[in-house]
Formats: structure tokens, sequence, C-alpha cells
């Protein structure tokens, strides 16, 4: 008998009205050449249980002597600015009201207690980011919808398109017992979760490539195991390409080592399958800027 479980949020969903679904070679065949999207990576501190975010019991952890600590870690929110679509904000960053009444805010008590929310720093807070932009945000790309990546919804205009992966929203854990309320309090009074699609990659080198502006500028990467229906973003910047992967990838030594994460995922087999299909895009493409989930 299968354990009961719970979606990550009740909030309605609709498929995007942007994005179209392509093959991982269209996307690299465009890679290395420099495009129109500006990226800025904003981090504030937070930290968290080693195990979560690197998997302990791995060969390569054990022969390196890694035991459980607190590893300090950032919470990012990545500026994207597109010159003929305006500014988005890939995941949310933290908001200053979350931090300082999160039960004001929806949070529940489980995640309020044990969530870490007292450890995050808000410096600069979700408000702040957007407005140091001067124009209005035009949309929010999750990578996927856990605590950390949905922190600065507090600060988010309510009319903003929220933008997830297909089944991000309707991905069931045990977990989410914890997690579906808060989601709910937090998407309150916002439109559907746009989710974007995608198709079999045809030469299987990724799980599947959405070109969110149809133009090869920015693309959603479908990235699963962390969640269902995990995303990571790459953008080709005038510096060439930014790939943002999310929690495929929390830390530095996680990156280099090809080690997932810990306990913080949803299916092992499919993180490390994201992972090394990541990894192996980057090897391809060794002038990108990789910009991992939690570490420089």
């Amino acid at each position: 008998m299968k354990p009961f479980t719970f979606k990550a949020t009740t909030h309605s969903t609709a498929p995007a009205s942007i994005g179209k679904p392509v093959g991982s070679a269209v996307m690299e065949a465009v890679i290395d050449e420099p495009g129109p999207v500006e990226v800025d990576t904003v981090g504030t501190d937070w930290e968290a249980n080693l195990s979560g975010l690197l998997n302990l019991k791995h060969p390569k952890a054990v022969a390196a002597g890694l035991k459980e600590r607190k590893e300090p870690i950032k919470i990012y929110t990545h500026v994207v600015r597109h010159p003929a679509h305006g500014f988005f904000l890939v995941d949310t960053g933290v908001s200053q009201r979350l931090v300082e009444d999160p039960t004001g805010v929806g949070v529940g008590f489980m995640l309020k207690k044990y969530g870490g929310i007292d450890k995050m720093n808000p410096r600069p807070s979700t408000a702040q980011v957007i407005e140091a932009q001067g124009v209005p945000l035009a949309g929010v790309f999750m990578t996927h919808l856990h605590l950390d990546h949905v922190s600065g919804f507090p600060d988010i205009p309510l009319d903003v398109p929220v933008y997830t992966g297909a089944d991000e929203a309707e991905a069931r854990l045990f977990l989410n017992a914890v997690a579906q309320g808060t989601n709910n309090h937090l998407l309150e009074g916002r439109p559907p979760l746009q989710e974007l699609q995608f198709e079999r990659d045809p030469d299987g080198k990724l799980a599947g490539v959405n070109d969110v502006f149809g133009d090869g500028s920015f693309f959603a990467i479908l990235t699963p195991g962390h969640t269902i229906g995990h995303l990571s973003f790459l953008a080709r910047t005038p510096d060439g390409a930014v790939l943002m992967t999310g929690d495929v990838s929390h830390t530095r030594w996680g990156w280099e080592n090809d080690v997932e994460p810990g306990t913080f995922l949803a299916e092992r087999d499919a993180s490390r399958e994201s992972l090394l299909a990541l990894k192996a895009l980057s090897k391809r493409h060794p002038k990108m800027d990789v910009r991992l989930g939690h570490q420089a």
C-alpha cells in the first residue's frame, strides 16, 4: 500500500502562454553565441545541514571524510532582463516580511519551527531587488516550490505571472503535508501557475528543453529529481551563456565531484541523472558560467 501523499500546492495551474518545446540540439546550436539577455545573481545568507545538501553516503563524500555540519549557503534570486520582454526573476529570494512575521504571511507552524527561517538574512530583500530595477516585474520563473525558493513571494505583486515546470504543483510527496499549506497561502490571490511545457528530447541528452521567449535567448531545462517538475534555466548574455542549475546541485563540492544532494530530494536516481546531464552540457560548452543552487 502506497503512503498517503500531498501535492506541493492545490493552487490552480494552466499551460503556460509562452514558450515552446525544442530539442537540446536547437539550444546547443546557439549556446556559444552571445545573446541579448542580462543576468544578475543576488544572494542572501543562510545555512543548512550538509547531509541535506550533499549525499554524505556517496563513496566520494566518504573518501573525502565529509561529515554532518551546518553549511553556510546562499538563497539566490536571478534577475533576468530581456530587451523586448522585460524584467523577470528566477526564484524569489527572501522577503523581510516572511522573516519578521512568518505566521502573518501564511507560513505553517512546522515550517516556521524547522524550516530555518530564523537563519535567513534578507539583505537585500526581494522588495529591494525589485525596486532597484526601476521597472515593473514581468514574471517569476520557479526552479521549484520549496520554502527557500518561494520565500520572496510576500514581496511579489499578486498580478505577476509565475511559471513552473509541468507537474511541479501536482507532484506528490508525504513531506508536502508540511509545505502545502504554506505554498497555498503564498500563492493565494495570484493567477494560475503557468506550467512550461516539455517534450522528450529527441537527442536524449536532456529530459526536455523549452525556448521560453521563442527567440533562442532563454531556455528552461527540465531537470527532475529534486522535485518531479524541477527546472534549470539557461540565458544567452552578451558575455556568454549563464546556466542556473537550481537545486540540481546545491554546493560547489557536489558539482565538482558529481555528487547529488542528500536528503533534500524526491528521487535520488533522477536527481543524479539530472546532475550528470547538466555537467555533460557544461563540458560540451566549457565557457558557460554555471551558477549553482546555493553556493558560488
